[in-house]
């Protein structure tokens, strides 16, 4: 979703729900011995503050009799109520990277190898989604996912009661109806699941649908829900707000959260006036001074628990009269401490699926091997591993004692959209010296294509290199680790032909090829694969002297192919490397023109110390015959393959080239709201390609280097560099997207 329709989104909210004080309507009914009731108001990360007032009300030995919380007052209150202690939720706080919580994406590492190679091409991120109604357009700028498995693995870490009233301090969680525009409050079911919907941030998270109705974070309505808590029959009540205040400074929004964060603002400050009104002369309003804290500043964590400790502590004299007898504190101590474990005992594993989720689809991704005592975060792993292989919508789990049998439920509902996808990517290439390129690009995934997780992927490309590629991937067997593949594969680019430096011919070369390919997925990262092609290679001379011929020649064979891929970005990678092997064999029988034996090997590793990356790579290959097709030719020349020299300039029976890229990782630049990551580098290159009667010698390599400047943009990758390679050949460079 655009940010504009999620700016409009939200002012629709403020407009529909804000400027009026809907009814409260508990599900639940009042309780007569409740007599203190702890509110905690919502407020993102300025909601750690929580934590401290909790520190010192335990301290003076304050027993609530029920705790209700909206949004992320939900997330401490739930946990405290489970068993948390303060000092434990607020370790957690502070370890947990909120970073990858407010985005489904995973850490390339983690990827299935299949979908690891949809990063290549480079195409822009966002995915537009079709299906039989037209385009989908999701409810929420992030789907939910990552913040779905923090809250299951705390739940599952906890295994607190589904009969609220049943936990150590009894609970409510504040939610809003978006139908009815009503407070809802729930008091039973998946603890997580409360706390989830709670705080479903309008525009940033998707609703959650409870028991039929549409339901989203409570603060539209509640965010500090004292109201509520007088409906449940509270008679003195400790309210705590952390709500984000209007900025009246007049400063100016210059990013995405500054805007979200007034936008929250402006939703809550009329239903929060309304219920501070409410508050009684016995009751008591804590609310920290928490400046310049932000709705998303969860890296000021510390800080925030401190300023709320230092509030509560200010307020002792008012406390005072909330202080529990010595044996109510002592029975409340007793029966409110449950530590959460820190792994998750799982004896066996059920998937519940629906709609083309298969089992085996969770076979193939599935690492963990019960039973054992799982670490969270090798849950995490594992499920974002099944959600990416994006076959189902947000992946919910929970866990299930039955006679000591810890039971590990996953359950994948349909996606929300469609099977269809589309991609878009452009590029631009520009040596400056003549040679300049430029595509745009769709690529179309239909996932899955059938009830076996079949893909069906076409990727079409316009420009000064059309292109049509499709392939069909289908995987079988009991884990989908085997795998055929029949492929097309249509395009047509612009061939120099080089002498001396200098380009005296260049040719339009046109491929057609149908490939038949099967093998198997070796675990995330390798893939060994068996095809055997058929292709058609024609060269129509378009610049050069007319005597020169146009030349047509037909390639048939097999080859083999294995591939590595444990690189965590394939734009800079900082970690992680690849390396490909492939052992190829045109054969007459099959209708090539000739019969050649092929050998090609190139790796790459990268390492990292601190912000500086080395990054070496190393290629080499050989024909075991004098090839006399100009398809069996290997090619050498351009950005990082000598780079001094013109695009494929060199070319021959053998080619050797090794490559030390060192490059720095700088800050993040922002223009006009859009975050680019920029990188500064050097490679040294080495290299030559031979004749097959040559011998392979470093005494015939040629020596140079580039000097570049890289960027990680919405877009996709940008490269400047000036490149140089013996002989005085120098090249300056620009490209983008794909032609990096």
């Amino acid at each position: 979703m655009r940010r504009g329709s999620v700016y409009l989104f939200l002012t629709l909210l403020i407009t529909g729900l804000n400027f009026w004080t809907p009814p409260l309507s508990a599900q639940s009914a009042t309780n007569e011995d409740l007599e203190l009731v702890l509110v905690l108001s919502g407020g993102g990360a300025r909601g750690a503050a929580h934590i401290g007032v909790l520190r010192v009300l335990e301290e003076m030995q304050i027993v609530p009799d029920l705790i209700v919380g909206t949004s992320m007052g939900s997330v401490v209150g739930g946990l405290y109520c489970a068993g948390w202690s303060p000092d434990e939720i607020e370790e957690l706080l502070i370890s947990i990277d909120w970073n990858r919580i407010f985005t489904d994406q995973a850490p390339r590492s983690d990827l299935s190898y299949r979908r690891k190679q949809d990063d290549r091409p480079f195409l822009i991120d966002a995915r537009l989604h079709f299906n039989e109604e037209g385009f989908y357009i999701p409810p929420g700028v992030l789907g939910g996912q990552s913040l779905e498995i923090l809250l299951q693995t705390l739940e599952a870490r906890s295994m607190p009661e589904s009969d609220f009233d049943q936990l150590p301090v009894p609970f409510r969680a504040v939610a809003t109806d978006m139908e009815k525009g009503e407070p809802v409050v729930l008091d039973s079911g998946s603890l997580a699941l409360a706390m989830r919907t709670s705080m479903s941030i309008p525009g940033l998270f998707p609703p959650v649908i409870n028991d039929g109705r549409t339901l989203v974070d409570g603060g539209s309505v509640a965010n500090l829900p004292v109201g509520i808590a007088i409906s449940l029959g509270a008679k003195r009540i400790i309210a705590v707000d952390i709500s984000s205040p209007l900025n009246s400074s007049g400063k100016k929004l210059e990013n995405f959260w500054e805007v979200f964060n007034r936008m929250n603002s402006l939703l809550t400050v009329n239903n929060r006036t309304v219920d501070v009104s409410r508050l009684r002369q016995d009751d008591l309003l804590i609310r920290p001074d928490l400046g310049d804290i932000g709705f998303m500043d969860f890296d000021r964590a510390t800080e925030t628990v401190a300023i709320g400790e230092e509030t509560a502590r200010a307020a002792a004299d008012q406390l005072k009269t909330f202080v529990a007898s010595e044996p109510d504190w002592q029975t409340y101590i007793a029966s409110q401490r449950r530590s959460p474990s820190d792994t998750i005992r799982v004896d066996r594993v059920r998937l519940d699926h629906v709609g083309s989720f298969k089992n085996s689809s969770a076979k193939y991704v599935w690492q963990l091997k019960p039973p054992l005592d799982l670490e969270p975060e090798d849950l995490r792993r594992n499920i974002m591993r099944l959600f990416h292989l994006r076959h189902s919508g947000i992946i919910g789990f929970h866990i299930d004692e039955v006679d000591g049998v810890y039971e590990l439920s996953i359950e994948t509902p349909p996606p929300p959209y469609g099977r269809h996808s589309f991609q878009i990517g452009l590029g631009f290439f520009d040596d400056f010296d003549g040679n300049s390129e430029y595509s745009i690009s769709a690529r179309h995934q239909m996932l899955p294509a059938n009830r076996m997780n079949g893909e069906w992927m076409t990727i079409f490309e316009i420009g000064s290199s059309p292109r049509l590629y499709s392939e069909f991937y289908q995987p079988f067997g009991e884990t989908l680790l085997w795998f055929v593949s029949p492929s097309l594969d249509i395009f047509r680019r612009r061939q120099d032909i080089w002498s001396e430096g200098e380009p005296f011919a260049t040719y339009r070369l046109n491929r057609r090829e149908i490939r038949m390919a099967g093998g198997r997925v070796l675990n995330n990262h390798s893939e060994i694969r068996l095809s055997a092609f058929y292709a058609n290679n024609s060269l129509d001379l378009i610049v050069g002297d007319p005597y020169y011929p146009d030349l047509e020649e037909n390639q048939a064979g097999f080859d083999l192919n294995f591939r590595r891929d444990t690189e965590n970005s394939v734009l800079f990678p900082r970690s992680g490397g690849q390396a490909s092997l492939t052992l190829g064999r045109t054969l007459e029988e099959m209708g090539s023109d000739n019969e050649v034996t092929t050998f090609s090997l190139n790796a790459a590793q990268a390492w990292s110390f601190g912000e500086f990356t080395l990054a070496p790579y190393v290629e080499y290959g050989e024909n075991q015959d004098p090839a006399n097709s100009f398809a069996d030719l290997f090619f050498l020349g351009g950005p990082g393959r000598l780079s001094g020299l013109g695009g494929a300039e060199l070319y021959g029976d053998k080619i050797a080239l090794g490559r030390l890229q060192a490059y720095r990782r700088l800050k993040n630049i922002v223009i006009a709201g859009i975050a680019i990551r920029l990188y500064a580098g050097v490679s040294l290159e080495a290299g030559n390609t031979f004749t097959f009667e040559q011998s392979v010698s470093l005494n015939e390599f040629l020596y140079g280097g580039t000097v570049f400047i890289g960027a990680e943009t919405p877009i996709g990758p940008l490269y400047i560099g000036y490149g140089y390679t013996e002989g005085n050949r120098t090249r300056w460079y620009l490209a983008i997207g794909d032609h990096f």
